[in-house]
């Protein structure tokens, strides 16, 4: 069963952030005098919120946010369940504050309770990038319409992962418990390195960019023998033809889209098309299709909205666009 947030978390998150409503605090009263375990539950919560800053990045609750998943994974797995947490923690961090996630995580860290494997998913959902930090300390920024799956528990010899869609990677170093990355049909090694993978399910490229250290590319099948990249080099693998291309690039305008924008140097309209469908959550369509040869340079940015991006469109070039809802025409 999946989880469920309980409305007494979120009558406290209220009160202790001050935006209950009157009868929201008097709910919360009768519900802290009912018992001794509830009050408890009360205190700590409000123990813990007084001792945290007041205000805290957006880089502090993602991480918190993912601690708390490895311990609720940890927690789940000591009944030998499968823990796939991406829906709940999309709910929640839309709808509690961290002192309540950081009220569970304490909880959760002084359980003591012990794990031999939790599977937990991390996603991004359309329209957003995530970012997550590791058990191991590797940071990830996932790309919209991305998901990472793991083992929390990483019991092996190695540290396996697996990618669907785009995601950059700084690996946190430890030569004798390699960092391995499979996005469907690539295999990425790394000891401590930074890089970035695309290779979402439904497209024909599997594009690896090594921006610094050195990872080996593989592929899952076949004999092949690896490929080892050098900073600055980008490996693209077409899936159909089973071609790879080896070549050298300014890795930013690959990996631009952790900041929240997305550089252009000489891209195809049909490229820009993809990239601002799965960025906006949107259908783009073109009265012709010749224009999908048309070449841009620009940059677009997650915290424009589509119409500034396609106003953009129209400065550059000489298309024009009408909206129905989430369907853009180009012409």
């Amino acid at each position: 069963m999946e989880p469920t947030i309980d409305h007494k978390d979120l009558l406290i998150t209220r009160y202790i952030s001050g935006n209950a409503t009157e009868a929201e605090k008097e709910e919360l009263q009768r519900w802290i005098s009912e018992s001794p375990a509830n009050k408890k539950i009360f205190d700590n919560t409000q123990r813990i919120w007084d001792k945290t800053p007041k205000y805290f990045t957006k880089e502090q609750q993602e991480s918190d946010l993912n601690k708390i998943k490895h311990q609720i994974a940890e927690r789940d797995a000591r009944f030998g369940k499968k823990v796939n947490l991406k829906n709940w923690f999309v709910r929640a961090a839309a709808i509690l504050v961290l002192p309540i996630m950081l009220g569970i995580g304490w909880y959760l860290g002084h359980s003591g309770l012990q794990a031999k494997t939790a599977v937990c998913e991390v996603s991004a959902p359309q329209g957003q990038i995530s970012k997550c930090v590791l058990a191991d300390g590797t940071q990830v920024w996932l790309n919209a319409g991305s998901t990472l799956s793991y083992d929390a528990m990483w019991n092996g010899n190695i540290r396996d992962v697996k990618l669907d869609g785009e995601a950059y990677f700084i690996v946190a170093k430890n030569k004798k418990k390699p960092f391995v990355v499979t996005s469907g049909q690539a295999q990425i090694k790394v000891l401590g390195t930074i890089f970035n993978l695309k290779a979402y399910p439904n497209e024909n490229l599997i594009e690896a960019t090594l921006e610094e250290g050195k990872i080996e590319f593989s592929l899952t099948k076949g004999n092949a023998e690896p490929i080892e990249l050098k900073p600055g080099d980008q490996l693209v693998y077409h899936v159909a033809e089973k071609k790879i291309e080896l070549g050298v690039v300014e890795t930013y305008l690959h990996t631009a889209w952790k900041d929240g924008k997305y550089v252009f140097k000489d891209a195809n309209l049909q490229t820009i098309v993809h990239e601002l469908e799965r960025l906006y959550d949107v259908k783009i369509h073109t009265e012709n299709d010749s224009l999908l040869n048309l070449r841009f340079r620009g940059m677009f940015e997650y915290d424009q909205n589509i119409f500034s991006a396609l106003e953009t469109l129209e400065r550059t070039t000489n298309l024009r666009y009408r909206m129905n809802g989430r369907d853009i025409w180009l012409q």
